[in-house]
């Protein structure tokens, strides 16, 4: 994650949030917006406290496209 958040401002990312979240396990997350296309990701690394593998879960939120006549 602190990879992610260093390489996100190169590509053209601004990070918003660092940190941990409000969920029990405090995972820690990264919240960024691309400055030209005003795309949003999320990424959350999930920690494995079940026994199970830690995940990084990715999330894009980008906006609605129209087609230009």
């Amino acid at each position: 994650m602190k990879n992610l958040r260093s390489a996100l401002p190169n590509q053209g990312w601004k990070v918003v949030k660092y940190g941990k979240d409000s969920s029990r396990n405090r995972n820690l997350e990264i919240t960024a917006v691309h400055v030209k296309t005003h795309t949003q990701l999320e990424a959350t690394w999930l920690k494995g406290l079940d026994g199970h593998t830690p995940l990084i879960e990715v999330t894009l939120y980008s906006r609605c496209f129209t087609e230009q006549p």
